[in-house]
């Protein structure tokens, strides 16, 4: 079952699962990452976990997107509670230094991998993260996403959207992969 409900700064959805298993999804800076983030989170839902979904835009471009990105993922887990896993599109990889204040695991999808902060949050990490991004996405380093995590999906010829239908089986056998490993940890 799916349900809205008020973060406060911004609306949210809710869908129902295992308690134990609760995660949270943060947009990119449109259309709230959809359909991406649909392709992550779509096989936890087949798992029973418990998402919490950030809905919202980062329209003005004069606020600070870490402060942003942060005050969404702290909206998100304070409705949600306990918070086992993080999944983050794009611009939100910006809450990357929370997370790992957390020690929440992470699903990054098209990391901000050319962003100074972005990169320096996902380094402090000590919880797992699966990075995913593409060849043709310009804020996309392959190399560095695999000096940054074991897990990581590199799409050939996917952009920053990461958005074609094609890319979903791809993203959701990385995601169901790396939730196993998550609840076998």
């Amino acid at each position: 079952m799916i349900r809205p409900v008020d973060l406060g700064v911004c609306q949210g959805y809710e869908y129902e699962g295992d308690a134990a298993r609760t995660a949270i999804a943060l947009p990119g800076a449109m259309l709230a990452g959809m359909p991406a983030l649909w392709y992550a989170f779509e096989p936890l839902l087949a798992e029973d976990w418990r998402i919490v979904l950030v809905w919202d835009q980062y329209l003005d471009r004069s606020e600070d997107p870490t402060a942003w990105a942060r005050i969404r993922a702290e909206a998100a887990e304070s409705y949600a509670g306990d918070v086992r896993l993080v999944l983050a599109k794009s611009l939100t990889t910006r809450a990357a230094g929370l997370v790992a204040e957390r020690g929440w695991a992470g699903i990054w999808l098209t990391p901000l991998l050319d962003d100074a902060e972005s990169v320096a949050g996902l380094r402090r990490r000590s919880a797992p993260a699966l990075l995913v991004g593409g060849t043709a996405d310009p804020s996309w380093d392959g190399e560095l996403a695999r000096e940054l995590s074991d897990d990581v999906l590199e799409v050939g010829g996917a952009d920053h959207g990461l958005a074609r239908i094609d890319q979903a089986p791809l993203i959701a056998a990385a995601v169901r992969a790396f939730s196993a490993r998550l609840l076998r940890a």
